[in-house]
Protein backbone atom coordinates (compact mmCIF):
# COMPACT_ATOMS: atom_id res chain seq x y z
CA UNK A 1 0.00 0.00 0.00
CA UNK A 2 1.41 3.58 -0.82
CA UNK A 3 1.36 6.32 1.25
CA UNK A 4 -0.89 8.12 -0.23
CA UNK A 5 -3.54 5.34 0.25
CA UNK A 6 -2.19 4.88 3.93
CA UNK A 7 -3.41 8.57 4.81
CA UNK A 8 -7.21 8.13 3.35
CA UNK A 9 -10.03 7.77 4.95
CA UNK A 10 -11.44 3.73 6.00
CA UNK A 11 -13.87 2.93 2.75
CA UNK A 12 -15.96 -0.29 3.25
CA UNK A 13 -15.25 -2.97 0.60
CA UNK A 14 -18.98 -2.49 -0.65
CA UNK A 15 -18.31 1.71 -1.08
CA UNK A 16 -15.02 0.68 -3.01
CA UNK A 17 -16.34 -1.95 -5.10
CA UNK A 18 -18.89 0.06 -6.18
CA UNK A 19 -16.83 3.25 -6.96
CA UNK A 20 -14.48 0.86 -9.07
CA UNK A 21 -17.59 -0.48 -10.94
CA UNK A 22 -19.11 3.05 -11.42
CA UNK A 23 -16.15 4.61 -13.15
CA UNK A 24 -15.76 1.29 -15.08
CA UNK A 25 -19.03 1.77 -16.28
CA UNK A 26 -18.15 5.25 -17.51
CA UNK A 27 -14.64 4.37 -18.96
CA UNK A 28 -13.44 6.60 -16.14
CA UNK A 29 -10.09 6.21 -13.90
CA UNK A 30 -10.62 6.17 -10.14
CA UNK A 31 -7.03 7.86 -8.88
CA UNK A 32 -6.20 6.93 -5.48
CA UNK A 33 -6.69 10.90 -5.30
CA UNK A 34 -10.22 10.71 -5.97
CA UNK A 35 -10.89 7.63 -4.27
CA UNK A 36 -9.24 9.71 -0.71
CA UNK A 37 -12.02 12.21 -1.29
CA UNK A 38 -14.54 9.77 -1.81
CA UNK A 39 -13.56 8.12 1.43
CA UNK A 40 -13.79 11.26 2.79
CA UNK A 41 -16.69 12.14 1.84
CA UNK A 42 -18.69 8.30 2.87
CA UNK A 43 -16.40 8.43 6.10
CA UNK A 44 -18.41 11.71 7.28
CA UNK A 45 -21.34 10.80 6.56
CA UNK A 46 -23.30 14.30 5.99
CA UNK A 47 -23.08 16.94 2.90
CA UNK A 48 -20.12 18.93 2.89
CA UNK A 49 -18.60 22.17 1.99
CA UNK A 50 -16.04 21.90 -0.23
CA UNK A 51 -13.71 24.02 2.15
CA UNK A 52 -14.73 21.24 5.01
CA UNK A 53 -13.86 18.67 2.77
CA UNK A 54 -10.22 20.64 2.21
CA UNK A 55 -9.72 20.83 6.21
CA UNK A 56 -10.22 16.97 6.51
CA UNK A 57 -8.37 16.01 4.07
CA UNK A 58 -5.27 18.27 5.08
CA UNK A 59 -6.22 17.22 8.54
CA UNK A 60 -5.99 13.50 7.56
CA UNK A 61 -3.12 13.82 4.93
CA UNK A 62 -0.76 16.52 7.23
CA UNK A 63 -0.37 18.85 4.04
CA UNK A 64 -1.81 21.42 2.01
CA UNK A 65 -4.66 20.33 -0.37
CA UNK A 66 -5.48 22.80 -3.24
CA UNK A 67 -9.13 23.63 -3.81
CA UNK A 68 -8.88 23.49 -7.55
CA UNK A 69 -7.84 20.07 -7.21
CA UNK A 70 -10.50 18.99 -4.89
CA UNK A 71 -13.35 20.95 -6.74
CA UNK A 72 -11.98 18.69 -10.28
CA UNK A 73 -12.39 15.49 -8.18
CA UNK A 74 -16.03 16.44 -6.75
CA UNK A 75 -16.84 17.12 -10.47
CA UNK A 76 -15.78 14.14 -11.54
CA UNK A 77 -17.46 12.23 -8.75
CA UNK A 78 -20.81 13.80 -9.30
CA UNK A 79 -20.05 12.80 -13.39
CA UNK A 80 -19.90 9.26 -12.16
CA UNK A 81 -22.48 9.49 -10.06
CA UNK A 82 -21.01 8.67 -6.73
CA UNK A 83 -21.55 12.48 -5.32
CA UNK A 84 -23.87 14.77 -5.65
CA UNK A 85 -24.63 18.42 -4.93
CA UNK A 86 -26.86 19.72 -2.96
CA UNK A 87 -27.76 22.87 -4.52
CA UNK A 88 -30.19 24.76 -2.06
CA UNK A 89 -27.84 24.22 0.82
CA UNK A 90 -24.22 24.83 -1.60
CA UNK A 91 -22.70 21.33 -0.22
CA UNK A 92 -21.62 17.80 -1.71
CA UNK A 93 -23.07 14.12 -0.32
CA UNK A 94 -22.18 10.97 -1.17
CA UNK A 95 -24.50 9.07 -2.90
CA UNK A 96 -26.82 6.45 -1.30
CA UNK A 97 -27.18 4.58 -4.09
CA UNK A 98 -24.59 4.68 -6.87
CA UNK A 99 -24.69 0.90 -8.45
CA UNK A 100 -27.44 2.68 -10.51
CA UNK A 101 -28.15 6.11 -12.54
CA UNK A 102 -31.01 7.93 -11.33
CA UNK A 103 -32.64 11.44 -10.48
CA UNK A 104 -32.34 12.23 -6.73
CA UNK A 105 -34.58 13.55 -4.07
CA UNK A 106 -33.49 14.49 -0.92
CA UNK A 107 -34.94 15.28 2.52
CA UNK A 108 -32.89 18.22 4.30
CA UNK A 109 -33.32 19.07 7.64
CA UNK A 110 -32.96 22.14 8.74
CA UNK A 111 -32.35 21.76 12.32
CA UNK A 112 -29.72 18.79 12.22
CA UNK A 113 -28.67 19.07 8.95
CA UNK A 114 -29.35 14.96 8.25
CA UNK A 115 -30.08 14.16 4.52
CA UNK A 116 -31.93 11.42 3.53
CA UNK A 117 -31.59 10.70 -0.16
CA UNK A 118 -35.06 9.02 -1.74
CA UNK A 119 -35.68 7.57 -4.97
CA UNK A 120 -39.27 7.84 -6.26
CA UNK A 121 -39.50 6.29 -9.33
CA UNK A 122 -43.11 8.18 -9.23
CA UNK A 123 -42.08 11.45 -8.41
CA UNK A 124 -39.82 11.10 -11.67
CA UNK A 125 -42.38 9.82 -13.93
CA UNK A 126 -44.96 12.64 -12.64
CA UNK A 127 -41.67 15.69 -13.51
CA UNK A 128 -41.10 13.86 -16.24
CA UNK A 129 -44.44 13.76 -18.20
CA UNK A 130 -45.26 17.71 -16.50
CA UNK A 131 -41.83 18.23 -18.45
CA UNK A 132 -43.17 16.80 -21.60
CA UNK A 133 -46.32 18.35 -21.52
CA UNK A 134 -44.58 21.79 -21.35
CA UNK A 135 -42.19 21.02 -24.11
CA UNK A 136 -39.39 21.65 -21.77
CA UNK A 137 -36.31 19.20 -21.56
CA UNK A 138 -34.67 18.97 -18.62
CA UNK A 139 -30.61 18.48 -17.87
CA UNK A 140 -31.69 17.05 -14.37
CA UNK A 141 -34.51 16.46 -11.79
CA UNK A 142 -32.90 16.36 -8.71
CA UNK A 143 -35.70 17.58 -5.78
CA UNK A 144 -35.03 19.15 -2.63
CA UNK A 145 -37.31 19.15 0.25
CA UNK A 146 -36.63 21.06 3.27
CA UNK A 147 -37.63 21.05 6.97
CA UNK A 148 -37.94 19.07 10.14
CA UNK A 149 -36.63 15.32 10.11
CA UNK A 150 -38.88 12.67 12.23
CA UNK A 151 -36.19 13.15 15.00
CA UNK A 152 -36.09 16.41 14.90
CA UNK A 153 -40.16 16.42 14.92
CA UNK A 154 -40.29 14.83 18.23
CA UNK A 155 -37.80 16.40 19.64
CA UNK A 156 -39.75 19.46 19.40
CA UNK A 157 -42.39 17.92 20.91
CA UNK A 158 -40.84 16.40 23.96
Amino acid sequence: MDRRSARAAPLAAKWRKLAKQRCAEKGARLTPARMAVYAEMRACGRPLSAYELIALLEQRQQRKVAPLTVYRHLDFLMRTGLVHRLQSVKTYFACDHPDHAHESQFLLCDSCGQVDEVESSGLETLLAQIADERGFRPDNAVVEVKGMCGTCVVGEHA
